[in-house]
């Protein structure tokens, strides 16, 4: 277990073994990763101590940022690693090395702007009594249910939903969280809900046309990715019909609720309760692209000030 391949592998299969297939797909990625940078400059095994030195650290975001990967994606690999090195140095398998990680980035940018102004993400939404594909009703669903992510939205039980209110955890951070349903999200649950007594979820999301996974199998991951897909997909196809530019995802809806909440004078920490954020900070990284936006604003008027 001395050894990167042979611990991350174990690691992969303790948390498939713990139904946290996500989890597992991103240290899996962040292997493949590292390895193929490891075999390119030094071949053989990845013994852990001789991993975890800042210099390989530092080469290996070097290349990361050479194949022009965002920073965001390089921060994801990045923690990943430490994670690993701090259960690696837990077990006594790696040394203690003061700062290891301060020479990397392991932050998180809000360099693109994935918020919609209001007017756009309206034509994004489907109009009542019209006919619209199930990808654009999740879409709606995920910004009318108070910017609800899709993994969440998916896996949705039908005991989830009681007197009007829908009550579930967060998937990524465990947060209980309750949405009031508003007239507007019951019609649309309405329209996309899994009819079948027999299922367990609330959504056709997951099982369409399917017997119902185990939840929490690997066959249930299988299906949210694809649907996951599907959905980014048709994204961009419906926002160019719709006369939207930019980059459509499923996380435009989650932070266009969010700036829109923010634009409403709503408080930050309000939006970090209505989104499950582990800490508010996460949901001041949303906002900036705001920020920036709202301060480009400003210094129009200060220079078109200073000319008159």
């Amino acid at each position: 277990m001395n050894d990167l391949q042979q611990f991350l592998g174990h690691l992969v299969h303790a948390l498939e073994a713990e139904g946290r297939y996500g989890t597992a797909h991103v240290y899996r990625s962040t292997l493949h990763a590292f390895a193929a940078y490891w075999h390119r400059r030094h071949g053989g095994a990845m013994p852990l101590r001789a991993v975890f030195r800042t210099v390989v650290l530092r080469g290996f975001e070097h290349e990361l940022q050479g194949r022009l990967l965002r920073p965001n994606t390089i921060s994801t690999y990045m923690r990943m690693l430490r994670a690993v090195y701090h259960r690696a140095l837990r077990q006594g398998l790696t040394a203690y090395v003061r700062g290891l990680f301060d020479g990397v980035y392991t932050g998180t940018r809000a360099d693109t702007k994935r918020a919609l102004a209001p007017r756009l993400m309206a034509r994004l939404l489907p109009q009542p009594g019209t006919a619209c594909r199930r990808e654009q009703l999740w879409f709606a669903l995920l910004f009318v249910l108070r910017g609800m992510p899709f993994v969440d939205l998916a896996h949705l039980r039908k005991c989830d939903l009681r007197d009007g209110t829908i009550s579930y955890r967060r998937r990524k951070t465990g947060t209980p969280l309750s949405v009031r349903l508003t007239p507007e999200a019951a019609t649309l649950l309405r329209r996309c809900a899994d009819p079948r007594p027999g299922s367990p979820y609330l959504l056709d999301i997951l099982a369409r046309r399917l017997p119902p996974a185990e939840p929490g199998s690997r066959e249930e991951y299988r299906r949210y990715q694809s649907a996951l897909r599907s959905l980014n997909r048709a994204l961009p196809a419906l926002a160019r019909k719709a006369g939207v530019e930019g980059h459509v995802s499923s996380y435009t809806a989650r932070h266009t609720w969010a700036t829109t909440a923010f634009r409403k004078r709503c408080a930050a920490g309000l939006i970090s309760n209505a989104l499950g954020h582990s800490s508010v900070k996460i949901t001041e990284t949303y906002l900036k692209p705001f920020e920036n936006e709202e301060l480009d604003r400003v210094n129009r008027l200060v220079i078109a000030t200073c000319r008159r």
